[in-house]
């Protein structure tokens, strides 16, 4: 009898846990879906299951990444913002899900927490929201906020390298250029240095006042990269090297003759080269009415190009 009632239990058990796998399927189907580019096959299956299952974070959570897909940055915001918000509610709050308190973020006031689907974020995949949401107030130049998120990412175990280019050029964009180049050098540790890489180390290095090394890089890629020519002639304008820095920018403008900037600071470096009138009538070709020596600064920031901006995400699905 006890074995009878034994071998009940553990078929019952394993028929609950199969369907609980079931049920979950459909998450992973969406998930691949988005890996796929399928964004509105996913949305179907995802939408679907909400209207069962209001509170399963992980559908949210795919559904806010879809809409970050369709280039929708607005909406992707909005929803992952309250995933984040309410299931680190849920972990401070662990008993509220026994309660069947409401969580009313999602305008769905007359739900409760349910079970079996109901309810459900995995940690695992916490790290995907944590780098979109950094992604997203990085888009917004919300500098800080995608600060604290990518290296929550990192802390959840979203893949090291992209989580790191993330923070690197965060940490850039608010100059902290210390803690960029740390996360640069643990990039490079793990990775070879291709032309954006060098080109970072380069700002980086001029920004931590290595003007050396900063030449050394951008000379490196200037041939491939029209932003590390413009900061090679930067870099000996801002050191008073202004023929050497003249002669870059004469580059650039034989090359690509709409180039603004080359036109303008090529003009500044006339003036400072003694030569008013050509400087002039290089701000006069671009239609600049304004007196060369009020608009040629001693120095001038150097470009920071955003080679990070577009992302594969790893959806991390089961």
């Amino acid at each position: 009898m006890k074995k009878a009632i034994f071998l009940f239990s553990f078929v019952f058990l394993c028929l609950s846990s199969l369907g609980i796998a079931q049920e979950y399927l459909e998450e992973v189907q969406a998930c691949h879906y988005l890996e796929q580019g399928k964004i509105d096959e996913a949305l179907l299956l995802l939408n679907r299951k909400i209207k069962r299952y209001p509170y399963n974070y992980d559908c949210h959570l795919y559904v806010g990444l879809a809409y970050y897909l369709k280039g929708d940055f607005e909406k992707s915001l909005d929803i992952l913002q309250k995933v984040e918000f309410e299931t680190e509610k849920l972990e401070k709050a662990k008993g509220t899900m026994a309660a069947g308190k409401k969580l009313e973020s999602f305008g769905q006031e007359d739900v409760f927490l349910a079970e079996g689907g109901g309810v459900v974020f995995s940690k695992e995949i916490k790290g995907i929201l944590k780098f979109a949401l950094g992604m997203l107030y990085r888009k917004n130049k919300n500098y800080e906020n995608a600060r604290k998120r990518f290296s929550d990412a990192l802390k959840y175990n979203y893949p090291e390298i992209e989580a790191r280019k993330q923070l690197c050029m965060t940490y850039s964009y608010l100059k902290d250029y210390k803690k960029a180049q740390s996360e640069l050098e643990r990039i490079l540790e793990k990775t070879q240095r291709d032309d954006s890489l060098i080109f970072m180390e380069g700002f980086l290095s001029y920004g931590l006042k290595d003007e050396a090394l900063a030449l050394e890089c951008f000379s490196k890629v200037s041939s491939s990269l029209v932003a590390a020519k413009h900061n090679l002639a930067l870099v000996y304008y801002n050191k008073g090297d202004h023929q050497k820095a003249l002669s870059v920018w004469e580059e650039i403008s034989a090359q690509f003759p709409d180039d603004v900037d080359s036109l303008k600071n090529s003009g500044r470096a006339y003036f400072h080269l003694g030569q008013k009138e050509k400087a002039q009538e290089q701000f006069d070709k671009m239609g600049l009415k304004i007196k060369v020596e009020k608009y040629s600064p001693k120095k001038i920031p150097l470009m920071l190009e955003d080679f990070f901006v577009d992302v594969v995400f790893d959806f991390q699905c089961k």
